[in-house]
């Protein structure tokens, strides 16, 4: 009865959020043409946005315990990617060693990716998802507190501003040694937090006021990206402004972001319900269905990646969409036979492969 009561008060539109979030950044794993590839790169700042607004909408009536919230989350991001890289590594290790060839990755590597630093790559985005769960408890308590919208939303801008002041002078001050770190480590929490602390209030946003803010977001891109043009004679990418995230590239994935929230909450332009189950089903399990694509991705890069025909980047978006699914689903008919179990191991980890 519990679960029945939870899917009735479930948003769908937040599962068709989170997943849209999760394909786009899977398009990119598909080597797209420069133009489509541009066209989808706000991946990460949509799923940060679904994640606050998840959030938003699950603790609106109820309180947030500080140490049960951080004992669950931080280990469901990191129990499941960490089995999943030891079976990533270890199964290239056995195919490596039985078809007698060198091993693909050394140790700095293999560190760093279960540091979700850089490594294979692909995993970094569970970084950033650690750093905005310790951020949650406190972001609700003030995205819940009684502070208006106006106020609330000028403190955000303010700390953003800040940021990007303190990014244009950080390379002046900081050894080059030590400034790719800082990067991707620490001036990837300012621009995400703001992002972040931005979503966990958008569905308290008046409609026009949303309209505004992406109308202004197109209008900064557009801007910039002229001025750029013209300094470059060619159009710039918004990737190039990544890492880390500044305004180029963040005012064009709030346009993207504030545009698909609007098409999916405010406008209801395709009735997504007709699609509950399959969308719970692939929001609830879109973590998996992430890390076997990078399996995937690998896999493809071996036996295919030599291959150049235009196109292609289609195809091999849905082998890694479709492996990850089938992956996913194999796994779990895996582990629902496994229960009830009597191992003590088994019966922590299950919960996390599920």
């Amino acid at each position: 009865m519990k679960n029945k009561k939870t899917n009735k008060s479930r948003n769908v539109n937040l599962d068709l959020l989170r997943f849209l979030g999760v394909l786009i950044i899977m398009v990119a794993h598909a080597k797209p043409p420069s133009v489509f590839f541009q066209l989808r790169n706000f991946g990460t700042p949509l799923l940060i946005v679904a994640s606050s607004l998840t959030y938003a909408f699950i603790y609106k009536n109820k309180s947030i315990e500080l140490i049960p919230f951080y004992k669950k989350r931080i280990t469901k991001l990191t129990l499941p990617a960490w089995i999943f890289l030891i079976v990533f590594f270890l199964l290239f290790y056995v195919v490596t060693f039985i078809f007698n060839q060198d091993y693909p990755f050394n140790i700095n590597t293999v560190i760093s990716t279960f540091l979700f630093y850089e490594g294979i790559g692909f995993v970094w985005i569970l970084k950033i998802y650690l750093m905005l769960a310790l951020l949650t408890p406190f972001g609700l308590r003030f995205s819940n507190s009684k502070i208006r919208n106006r106020a609330y939303f000028s403190i955000i801008f303010l700390f953003y501003v800040l940021y990007e002041l303190g990014n244009y002078f950080v390379s002046d001050y900081i050894p080059v040694e030590s400034l790719h770190l800082i990067e991707n480590t620490i001036l990837l929490v300012f621009p995400y937090t703001a992002l972040y602390l931005y979503g966990l209030r958008l569905n308290n946003m008046k409609t026009h006021h949303v309209i505004y803010v992406t109308i202004f977001s197109l209008l900064i891109f557009i801007i910039m990206a002229i001025k750029k043009y013209y300094s470059n004679g060619i159009f710039v990418s918004t990737q190039n402004y990544k890492y880390p995230p500044t305004l180029y590239y963040l005012s064009y994935a709030l346009f993207w972001v504030n545009l698909i929230y609007l098409m999916i909450f405010r406008y209801s332009v395709i009735n997504f319900v007709k699609y509950k189950k399959v969308l719970i089903w692939l929001s609830s399990n879109s973590l998996w269905i992430y890390l076997w694509h990078i399996l995937a991705y690998y896999l493809w890069k071996n036996f295919f990646g030599h291959y150049e025909i235009i196109g292609l980047f289609i195809l091999k978006f849905i082998f890694l969409l479709s492996f990850g699914i089938i992956i996913t689903k194999i796994q779990l008919d895996l582990v629902n036979r496994m229960l009830p179990t009597k191992n003590k191991i088994l019966i922590k980890i299950i919960p996390y492969i599920k």
